[in-house]
């Protein structure tokens, strides 16, 4: 029974080596592959570096350290994009005057009522004074009339 035991915790034994070793040798075939991009995205970012400082209008933008860096005409947003900075200050002026113009149109729906309002008065007023003057005519005929009968 010891012996059995022995066996199985050999092989146990073996079986955790090999998981380790295998293991290993992938932690090491990507520090090697990491290494190998590192060294690619060092040299693409220098090769962009040195085509950003032969550009007159481009090597402006940046200081000697690389850093960013813009007149103060321009505002940079969060993400460093001036034309996106100059969208958004548009998006401002845009958004302001839709609200001006909702204004306007709220305020002409005002008048509008206002003058429905003061028209409904009116044609109530005429069609009173329409009455009473229908009324009178009509109470005059009948006054008439009946001094005619007698």
């Amino acid at each position: 029974m010891c012996r059995r035991e022995m066996d199985r915790q050999e092989k146990e034994i073996q079986r955790n080596s090999t998981i380790v070793g295998e293991y290993k040798q992938i932690c090491s075939q990507l520090s090697k592959r990491l290494e190998k991009q590192q060294t690619s995205y060092k040299a693409e970012i220098n090769d962009i570096k040195e085509k950003v400082t032969s550009c007159e209008s481009c090597s402006s933008m940046f200081t000697v350290s690389g850093d960013l860096q813009l007149d103060n005409s321009k505002k940079v947003t969060k993400d460093g994009d001036p034309s996106l900075a100059d969208a958004e200050q548009k998006l401002r002026e845009l958004e302001l005057e839709l609200a001006q113009t909702k204004l306007q149109l709220v305020e002409s729906e005002c008048r509008t009522q206002d003058l429905e309002h003061d028209l409904a008065a009116v044609m109530n007023e005429l069609q009173a004074s329409k009455n009473n003057w229908f009324a009178k005519t009509f109470t005059q005929l009948k006054e008439v009339t009946s001094k005619k009968e007698s």
